[in-house]
């Protein structure tokens, strides 16, 4: 994977990048947010929303703010501003005057939520005409969606008679003489996921009608929605067909040029573009389920990573990579900087050279308070080693304060409040729970047993074969 090739691609893209991408200019006044630091992003891919920052810019004293974003097409822009995600669609060389909505910051259990999702508002753009794809796409949506849910509604109650077609075709007639390609497949594909939810096409018809033989729109949104609910866990949606039991053998025999083969029986993946696509949906679809080998299916992608002529996807397969190798043994996990209770900020690489059991605890978790006293004593016995930090996900640092105040316990405890997407990036579901990164930085057990479940014996086994005792 990290080939010559990779090395190729990142320098071509980023020649591409500089040589073709037009700038947008953003800008406005909003006292409320005087001294805020606005940053603007995209995403690289809409399977796995990777993130990519596309522009910054500070709020000075008197409200104003202007950035510059790169951008090579019409492309969905947003930003984080306290409870709400601000999102516009912006094009290249054209200049957008934003009205920040009222500024409300997030209460402090928000913010330390690391699953509080913020409300996705279109926001307001002073300087645009009844042309601009903003406008465009604000006044189809008002009038599309207060009548989706309720069909949808009706759809889910049975309910024989709804009115689709109606509605598409008198939403359709204000529209008729638009000529903004953009925004045309935008509203195709919208009612293609109307269709769909509704169960008013098969998955087959919309399929046929909207995918087979059409460009992939790889930066609208309504069309890669639609995409990800049409090919959801397609493998295992293929491999019930007649002949689609041969999937299985595909991936275990990490083929990807027999995988290929085989999803081509299906007449909507003749298209090479349309069929990577799926496979790179499915693959992501599929890592984190029970249905197919982890190594294999990480096989097939690197496979398809090395052999796509294309440039998307080869972009998308880098971004299923880095999220689903995160948290498996052999990789390096994300870096982090938390606060310990005197407030010094103290990084994961401070322990580089040592084992590292990390371990994600509350001091209100029995279990937790249960398994203290065996990591203090694993602390005394393999100290020279073995370092043990613990990330607690109190909702006050002054209760972890308190509680080392009182406990004694000396190894590293940090708080996780200046950074509480931390849960998120370990996919942290309960507490406690452990994982033994290496002296190299690369997790070894992940995750980890825990003191109870023998966690010496496995540690004490390493070292050994190791040399280190």
């Amino acid at each position: 994977m990290r080939s010559a090739k990779l090395v190729l691609a990142f320098i071509m893209a980023l020649v591409g990048y500089t040589s073709y991408s037009q700038e947008a200019i953003i800008y406005g006044n909003a006292p409320d947010y005087k001294g805020d630091e606005i940053v603007f992003y995209y995403y690289s891919d809409f399977i796995t929303s990777t993130e990519t920052e596309v522009g910054r810019c500070n709020v000075d004293e008197k409200g104003t703010f202007n950035a510059r974003i790169k951008i090579l097409e019409t492309t969905y822009v947003f930003g984080y501003l306290g409870i709400y995600k601000i999102y516009f669609f912006a094009e290249p060389n054209k200049k957008y005057q934003l009205l920040l909505p009222p500024k409300e910051d997030k209460t402090e259990a928000q913010r330390l939520n690391p699953f509080f999702r913020e409300t996705e508002t279109q926001v307001g753009i002073l300087n645009v005409d009844k042309s601009d794809i903003n406008f465009l796409i604000n006044s189809f949506d008002l009038k599309f969606n207060e009548n989706f849910d309720q069909i949808v509604m009706d759809a889910y109650k049975g309910k024989k008679s709804l009115n689709i077609d109606s509605l598409v075709n008198s939403i359709e007639n204000q529209y008729k003489n638009t000529n903004n390609q953009y925004f045309n497949d935008y509203r195709n594909y919208r009612y293609g996921l109307l269709k769909q939810v509704t169960f008013y096409k098969k998955s087959t018809s919309i399929s046929n009608e909207l995918f087979l033989n059409k460009p992939v729109l790889y930066n609208n949104p309504s069309y890669m929605e639609l995409f990800n609910l049409v090919y959801d866990k397609y493998f295992l949606f293929f491999s019930r067909s007649l002949t689609g039991n041969v999937i299985f053998k595909d991936i275990s025999n990490r083929s990807l040029s027999g995988l290929k083969e085989t999803l081509s029986d299906n007449e909507v993946l003749s298209n090479d573009t349309l069929k990577e696509m799926v496979i790179l949906k499915a693959l992501y679809d599929e890592f984190f389920s029970d249905n197919f080998s982890r190594s294999s299916l990480l096989a097939l992608l690197d496979s398809m990573y090395l052999t796509t002529k294309n440039a998307e996807h080869l972009l998308i397969a880098e971004n299923i990579r880095s999220k689903i190798t995160k948290l498996l043994p052999g990789f390096v996990p994300n870096t982090f900087t938390l606060k310990d209770i005197n407030g010094t900020e103290i990084n994961l690489d401070k322990f580089e050279g040592k084992y590292v059991y990390l371990n994600f605890c509350t001091t209100t978790s029995y279990t937790c308070l249960q398994e203290f006293p065996l990591l203090d004593k694993l602390k005394n016995k393999y100290g020279k080693h073995l370092e043990i930090v613990s990330i607690s996900a109190d909702k006050e640092i002054n209760d972890l304060k308190s509680f080392l105040q009182n406990s004694g316990y000396t190894w590293t405890f940090l708080h996780y409040g200046n950074k509480p997407d931390i849960i998120k990036d370990f996919d942290i579901r309960a507490y406690p729970t452990y994982f033994l990164i290496g002296p190299d930085k690369k997790l070894i057990l992940s995750p980890a047993p825990s003191p109870k479940e023998n966690f010496e014996m496995k540690f004490f086994q390493i070292l050994r074969n190791k040399g280190l005792i």
